[in-house]
């Protein structure tokens, strides 16, 4: 069944750590509601601090993916947004002849629940006025589909995001929206990813042998971390790996992802030691993960028992283990 999923535009009126079309957090008491794989259409409320053309308005749809525990409060979770775009137009919440469009009656929509069911009709009444086009919406890839392949990323002249010192990883995936910038798949699929209590679990060992050693780290939306020690540098990108026969899928896109961010980012992490950092340490039949990162120059580190190991030459040089 579809949902309604409110969303707030502005930082200041959320209570959660969403990532507008790429990441939904949402409370126990809707744990029933929130089903994988199920449709789902955005309605943005009227904020406190925001006043906006899609305020109290239906404004975007998409397809919900798996849920992941939050690894901070068990008592709430993490969806991801598997695929999602934007109306053409804001959908108002009435149809000419004033009905909700929601509950296709005259009785107003259960606002004060975050997440709400929604009969199909609904459903496609509410598509319809926001003219989607099914068709071009089928074809949008997922972040399942881009995880799965190499990293592609923004263009070159993509904007930059600009760096935050941090002394603790940041909740959820840690993004700080900026006015209208939209997150692209790639993003959305990284992301995602930064919520995941393993990819949290090996930023968080990096960080504590980090400062362990009079270090500093930073982080902005793009870069999972930026460390350093003394005069050494180091550009790290985290993946989580609860399965461990997607760890070829996770190097790929996390070599694309260093790659991107080391030449976006050049004038700030210039030189830095490029690091891959795994939740956990890769099985058997991967474990030649290793050497092709050692020959790309690009340092392979894991979780293995709460401890940060090295699994390259290129890792076993890094500051954390001198």
């Amino acid at each position: 069944m579809p949902v309604i999923l409110t969303q707030h535009y502005s930082p200041a009126d959320r209570v959660y750590e969403d990532v507008e079309y790429a990441l939904y957090h949402y409370p126990r008491a809707y744990f029933g509601r929130v089903r994988p794989y199920d449709r789902f259409i955005y309605y943005r409320p009227r904020g406190r601090s925001a006043r906006r053309a899609d305020s109290k308005c239906y404004f975007g749809h998409g397809i919900l993916g798996p849920w992941s525990p939050d690894p901070r409060r068990p008592d709430h979770r993490f969806v991801d947004i598997l695929k999602a775009e934007a109306f053409a137009v804001p959908v108002p919440l009435y149809s000419a002849n004033g009905v909700f469009i929601e509950s296709e009656s005259a009785t107003a929509p259960a606002f004060q629940s975050a997440v709400r069911e929604l009969s199909e009709t609904a459903f496609w009444k509410i598509l319809a006025r926001g003219d989607v086009r099914a068709e071009a919406f089928s074809i949008l890839p997922s972040t399942f589909a881009v995880a799965a392949g190499p990293y592609i990323g923004r263009p070159i002249a993509a904007p930059r995001d600009s760096f935050r010192r941090i002394d603790t990883i940041p909740d959820g995936a840690g993004y700080v929206p900026h006015g209208d910038t939209r997150v692209n798949v790639y993003e959305s699929a990284a992301l995602q990813e930064r919520a995941r209590s393993d990819h949290q679990a090996i930023l968080q060992r990096v960080q504590s042998e980090v400062l362990k050693r009079g270090g500093a780290t930073w982080y902005n939306n793009n870069i999972d971390l930026f460390a350093s020690i003394g005069e050494q540098r180091m550009l790290i990108e985290a993946k989580s790996l609860t399965n461990p026969t997607e760890a070829v899928d996770r190097m790929r896109f996390g070599i694309g992802q260093l790659c991107d961010y080391d030449f976006r980012y050049r004038a700030d992490v210039g030189g830095a030691q490029r690091v891959l950092a795994f939740g956990q340490a890769p099985d058997r039949e991967s474990s030649w993960i290793g050497t092709l990162l050692q020959e790309q120059r690009i340092g392979f580190i894991a979780l293995h028992k709460e401890k940060v190991v090295a699994l390259n030459d290129c890792a076993a040089a890094l500051p954390l283990f001198t």
